[in-house]
């Protein structure tokens, strides 16, 4: 992914000549207007969409779902509007909003020492007299770092304890001082809560979650229908194979049954499984004030920006599962939201304090983006939420 100045204007010189085309007519609706529809269609051409879902939201409510090109390339099989993908980093706020639960609930507080979940005292050994709020995780100002070990992690077994035990995992910051995105620290998050309620991750979320929303999602991939899930592949340069394929995935997969807390670090940071329109019920919640569902303080928390000032653009700031996005040269509205980037995947969500938002999920597009936010969210943002 392009992440520097000059690594994005390399990418955006070579998008044209040497990215992946894209395979597809025309955008199909289900609902919405035809304007919509031809606006929807350009900026996914423009940013070379493999396949994607755009579901649309006005007034508070779901409207059209606009959708398009292929899920899978080999064999190819064209994206439909109940399209399972990968969410990557959206599964971060969908974790806050499963928090927030359990403290509306008045089963855990985002103030509490993450220490108290665990069965040893957590310290960041840079500054070991200072406890670590659970809050500070969910807005990336813990202090975590994606550490050289944790990242060994993904092909080897080592457990949370070895990571906690590395010096190498903790940047010399005290909580909120200073943000710092780490999605070991987020992953934390989901052993922390499966060893204080000794239930799975995954169970969790669907009995606190998902269930009571009426939300079809999943965190085990084996659980998902094989035939609406989505690959995800890589623009630039065009490998001819999914840097993400999810039959593959799936089949390596074992069955989350039980809780795991020193290994299911991994679950929380990305590996959401979820459709665009099921994704929308949970933006709704948050927009229609939390419908009863979250108390008006867990709302707050979830949206208001926390301290560790910014990082990288200046218009984004982080809260405690949610980022404010307040840029008049993308959208005259102050708006809410997240997003996602994996395997060539880019996906986001972004909505107002009026009832207008979209979620946006694709098995590949451009990776270009301008700070943290994607060139592919920020048009969308200017076609639906000016």
């Amino acid at each position: 992914m392009p992440v520097t100045a000059r690594k994005n204007r390399l990418y955006a010189a070579a998008l044209p000549l040497l990215g992946r085309r894209c395979h597809w007519k025309h955008v199909q609706a289900d609902g919405g207007d035809s304007d919509t529809k031809t606006a929807v269609e350009a900026v996914l051409r423009t940013h070379r969409v493999v396949g994607g879902c755009v579901q649309v939201l006005r007034d508070g409510q779901a409207a059209g779902l606009y959708y398009a090109g292929n899920a899978s390339l080999g064999p190819r099989t064209p994206v439909r509007s109940d399209a399972v993908f990968r969410t990557a980093s959206i599964a971060k706020a969908v974790c806050a909003l499963l928090v927030f639960r359990l403290q509306t609930l008045g089963k855990l507080n985002v103030e509490e020492d993450i220490s108290s979940f665990w069965h040893t005292e957590i310290r960041n050994p840079h500054v070991p007299d200072t406890p670590i709020p659970l809050g500070a995780l969910l807005s990336h100002s813990a202090g975590f770092v994606d550490s050289p070990e944790y990242f060994r992690s993904f092909q080897e077994d080592i457990p949370v304890d070895t990571l906690l035990g590395d010096s190498l995992s903790f940047a010399d910051t005290k909580p909120y001082e200073r943000f710092r995105y780490s999605n070991f620290g987020a992953g934390l998050i989901g052993s922390l809560l499966e060893h204080r309620f000794q239930v799975s991750i995954e169970e969790l979320m669907q009995t606190e979650l998902f269930r009571p929303l009426g939300v079809t999602a999943t965190f085990d991939i084996t659980k998902a229908e094989a035939n609406r899930l989505a690959d995800s592949y890589r623009v630039l340069p065009p490998e001819p194979t999914a840097a993400f394929s999810a039959a593959a995935r799936r089949k390596a997969a074992s069955p989350i049954l039980a809780p795991d807390p020193q290994r299911h670090f991994l679950l929380m940071s990305g590996n959401l499984f979820i459709t665009a329109a099921d994704m929308a019920k949970l933006c709704l919640l948050v927009m229609r004030g939390g419908k009863g569902f979250l108390d008006a303080k867990s709302l707050h928390e979830l949206l208001t920006p926390v301290g560790g000032g910014k990082e990288h653009w200046p218009s984004i700031r982080h809260g405690m599962g949610m980022f404010l996005l307040e840029d008049g040269d993308v959208s005259s509205r102050a708006l809410h939201g997240h997003q996602g980037f994996a395997y060539g995947a880019v996906n986001g969500f972004f909505f107002d304090d009026k009832g207008n938002g979209f979620v946006s999920f694709n098995s590949g597009a451009s990776e270009q983006r301008i700070g943290r936010l994607s060139l592919l969210n920020r048009d969308l943002i200017r076609v639906l939420l000016p």
